[in-house]
């Protein structure tokens, strides 16, 4: 329906602007304080878009209602900072902010404050909202920050590590491992969020810490192995059993262990022996494999 707001001559803009400059420099105390005492039906959006503009509103007639060359103009920039102030409201609260939510709400509020049904919100539209009022795509970040010489450290011992085995390693017992987490919950980690933020965090459903952990390994001839899935279950025996063409394990934690990672290997490679003799010569645990775990070599 159409704002129930009265627009405001130049000179209640800058009675504003005048309360503002006198009381701590904040505008939106502003908006409470007019309408309290004054009757009016101002939002913290216009107070705020006022204040922005004080140079140019100080400069002009006290007569005229709006600025030069505003139009409508002004009123879109009022939606978008309601707009803006709901995006930071759910990041506050660490819900979801997507490109097409920031759509859906625009929308709402050009139809709510300006009875303006029409308004299609386009991506071209999303993307100038969003370059205003510093936001951007973001990926959730990880909360445990690692100091530089923390991750240098890390690096050094590792390079040395390998640089000394580099002559004697085998393609076909290197193995390029990752862990990959895979969650109950919406997998879809991005939000719309501030330009620069440290921290992007979203509120949990309740069901974060249901997932598994799936354990994806090729060796650096290209050999696929077994998929290996590790789950955090009531059945704790720890043992490995097989499905089709996956390994499945239930241990507390839901994550690959050293342990783990041993017994995993003495299951893709196979106890090797002496054909002529038939005994044992050489075991997964004990051969000559290394394993390069995101930034780490298991040498066994």
């Amino acid at each position: 329906m159409p704002s129930s707001r009265m627009p405001k001559s130049m000179a209640e803009k800058k009675e504003v602007i005048q309360w503002i400059e006198k009381n701590g420099g904040v505008p939106t105390p502003a908006a409470v304080y007019f309408k309290n005492e004054r009757g009016w039906k101002v939002s913290e959006a216009q107070v705020r878009y006022w204040w922005k503009q004080r140079t140019a509103i100080k400069a002009a007639p006290a007569l005229r209602s709006r600025l030069s060359g505003a139009g409508a103009k002004p009123r879109l920039s009022e939606i978008e900072d309601i707009l803006f102030d709901q995006v930071l409201f759910r990041r506050s609260a660490k819900e979801k902010v997507s490109r097409d939510w920031i759509r859906d709400a625009g929308q709402r509020l050009a139809a709510s404050e300006l009875g303006d049904t029409d308004f299609i919100a386009s991506d071209r539209w999303v993307n100038g909202f969003m370059r205003r009022y510093g936001l951007s795509l973001r990926r959730t970040t990880n909360l445990t920050v690692l100091t530089d010489d923390v991750l240098t450290d890390r690096a050094v011992s590792f390079l040395s590590y390998l640089t000394s085995r580099i002559d004697g390693l085998s393609d076909d017992h290197t193995i390029l491992m990752d862990e990959t987490a895979v969650y109950f919950e919406d997998p879809h980690r991005q939000t719309v969020d501030q330009v620069g933020a440290r921290h992007v965090v979203l509120k949990s459903t309740g069901f974060a810490s249901m997932r598994v952990t799936a354990v994806l390994a090729v060796t650096a001839t290209g050999r696929k192995l077994p998929p290996l899935v590790v789950w955090k279950g009531a059945k704790q025996d720890g043992k490995i059993e097989r499905y089709g063409n996956v390994y499945v394990v239930n241990q507390p934690k839901p994550w690959v262990d050293s342990a783990l990672l041993t017994r995993w290997l003495d299951l893709v490679f196979p106890p090797i022996f002496d054909a002529r003799t038939d005994t044992l010569r050489a075991s997964g645990r004990y051969r000559d494999l290394q394993v390069v775990q995101g930034q780490t070599v298991a040498h066994h």
